[in-house]
């Protein structure tokens, strides 16, 4: 899914990372089981990577939809750098903390446990050359706002992609 060379990224995964790949696959749905009973808050920071028009979606390995690089806060952790070390961690871009424009946050009910989740956007002036991590993220690429609409996302994604489309009054 990065540009056109998504198959070939896939093909260039070790047997490891198939490994980690099935292990964070299975850990996840147990976690959904374990969130059913203790209905759990979760406290994560997400960003919204911009190229011009189109927005970065990424695919977990361990989720059927897309959504943003992110991931939770640590204990201690602000939010910016939590959302630093996310992109970093699962794509490999390296940015300051002046480049994340923090959006607001949002509280979602989703997968039997509250997620505060707290959104950033990053505009970038060129392409820049991702580098997944094979694991958890298998594949991104940006994508028109509405093209992406129209695929299976994460709530707090889809719910930031309809009010872009609206617009300034949205």
């Amino acid at each position: 899914m990065v540009g056109d060379a998504g198959a070939s990224l896939r093909r260039s995964f070790s047997s490891v990372d198939y490994l980690i790949r099935a292990t964070l696959w299975t850990a996840y749905r147990l976690l959904r089981v374990w969130w059913f009973i203790r209905r759990p808050q979760r406290d994560g920071a997400v960003i919204a990577v911009w190229f011009g028009e189109r927005i970065l979606m990424v695919r977990h390995s361990y989720r059927n939809r897309l959504s943003w690089p992110g991931g939770g806060i640590k204990p201690g952790e602000q939010p910016v750098d939590a959302a630093r070390r996310e992109l970093e961690e699962e794509l490999g871009l390296l940015v300051p903390p002046e480049s994340l424009v923090f959006q607001g946050d949002v509280m979602e009910r989703w997968e039997k446990r509250y997620d505060h989740v707290r959104i950033f956007e990053l505009r970038l002036a060129a392409e820049p050359e991702l580098h997944l991590d094979g694991r958890e993220v298998i594949a991104a690429r940006f994508m028109a706002p509405a093209d992406a609409l129209g695929q299976p996302l994460v709530p707090f994604v889809a719910g930031y992609l309809r009010k872009h489309l609206a617009g300034p009054s949205g």
